[in-house]
C-alpha cells in the first residue's frame, strides 16, 4: 500500500511540475505572438462595442468557470474566458477588440487576480489599469471570491493531481487514487491564496462592484437563479434562466483525496494558518 501511495504522490509531483512549466511558457512567452495574431484577425472587424460590459475579477477555483457557463446560457450575453492569462504588450486594445467581435449586447470576460498581479508585468499601476477599464472602457466590476481558503487550496492541488480541472455531464472523468500530500506544498498554496485575497480586496475596496462568494452564490444549483438575478440587477439587464452541465471535481471528504490527513492537519496547526485545521478535521 505504501508503494502504491508513493506512485500516486509522484504522479501529483509530475503533474504539478508539468503544469507549472506549461504555465510559464504560455503566460510569459506566447502572449505576444497570440496578441499579434488576435490584433491582425480583428483589425478589419467591426469596432462597435457592446451596450453593456462587465469583468469578473476572481481567483482560481472560486467557481468562476461555473459562473461563466451560467452566464453564457443566456442568449443575449457573451462572457469570454481569461483574456489576460498571457503577458501582453497592449492589454486594453486586445480587450477592446474581443468585445467588438461579440454579437451580443452584453459582453464580459474573466480576469484572475494572479494574472493582473504576476503575469501582466507591463501593467505597472494595477489600480490605474482597473480604473481605465471601468471609467474609460465602461466595464462594471463583479468580484467573485471563495471564503474557505482551506478547501480552495485543496481544490487547486487536486486538480493538478488529476490533470483535469472541470467535469461536464457526459464527459469522461479521470479516476484519481489517494495520494500523500506534502504539507509544505499545501501551506505554500494557502500562502499564495492569502496574498491574492489581500490583493483582490485592495483592488475592489474603493470601487463600485458586485460581490459574490462561491459558498453563498454558486456552491449549490438552487442558488443559481438568485445569483443570476443579482447580476442582472447590477448590470441593469435581463438574464434568462441559467443552466450548466459542469460537475464538481473535488471530493467533499478529505480522505478520498489524500492518505495523510492527520499529518496535514498537524502541520496546519503549527503554521500561521492554524484556523484552517478545524475545517480540515470536519472534511
Amino acid at each position: 500500500m505504501a508503494q502504491n501511495n508513493s506512485v500516486y504522490t509522484k504522479r501529483f509531483q509530475r503533474n504539478y511540475l508539468k503544469g507549472t512549466i506549461r504555465y510559464k511558457l504560455s503566460a510569459f512567452w506566447l502572449g505576444y505572438l497570440l496578441e499579434l495574431k488576435s490584433r491582425l484577425q480583428h483589425s478589419f472587424g467591426k469596432s462597435e462595442q457592446p451596450k453593456q460590459k462587465f469583468v469578473i475579477f476572481t481567483s482560481g477555483r472560486s467557481g468562476s468557470t461555473l459562473l461563466v457557463d451560467l452566464l453564457n446560457s443566456s442568449p443575449d450575453l457573451q462572457c469570454d474566458d481569461e483574456l489576460l492569462k498571457r503577458r501582453l504588450a497592449f492589454p486594453i486594445p486586445l480587450i477592446r477588440s474581443f468585445a467588438a467581435q461579440s454579437e451580443k449586447d452584453i459582453y464580459g470576460f474573466k480576469l484572475l487576480s494572479y494574472q493582473l498581479l504576476n503575469v501582466q508585468t507591463g501593467i505597472k499601476d494595477k489600480h490605474q489599469f482597473l480604473d481605465r477599464l471601468i471609467q474609460e472602457e465602461g466595464y462594471q466590476l463583479i468580484h467573485l471570491s471563495r471564503d474557505n481558503k482551506a478547501k480552495q487550496a485543496l481544490s487547486i492541488i487536486y486538480a493538478f493531481y488529476r490533470g483535469q480541472w472541470h467535469n461536464q455531464a457526459g464527459s469522461k472523468q479521470k479516476i484519481a487514487k489517494r495520494f500523500e500530500l506534502d504539507p509544505d506544498v499545501y501551506l505554500h498554496f494557502l500562502s499564495e491564496l492569502k496574498i491574492l485575497e489581500q490583493f483582490e480586496q485592495e483592488m475592489v475596496r474603493s470601487r463600485e462592484h458586485l460581490s459574490l462568494t462561491y459558498e453563498n452564490d454558486l456552491s449549490r444549483p438552487e442558488q443559481y437563479n438568485q445569483s443570476m438575478q443579482r447580476i442582472a440587477d447590477y448590470l441593469g439587464v435581463t438574464i434568462n434562466r441559467p443552466e450548466s452541465d459542469l460537475k464538481k471535481v473535488t471530493p467533499s471528504k478529505l480522505t478520498d483525496m489524500i492518505s495523510n490527513k492527520d499529518a496535514l492537519i498537524a502541520a496546519v496547526r503549527n503554521s500561521p494558518f492554524e484556523e484552517y485545521a478545524t475545517v480540515l478535521e470536519k472534511m
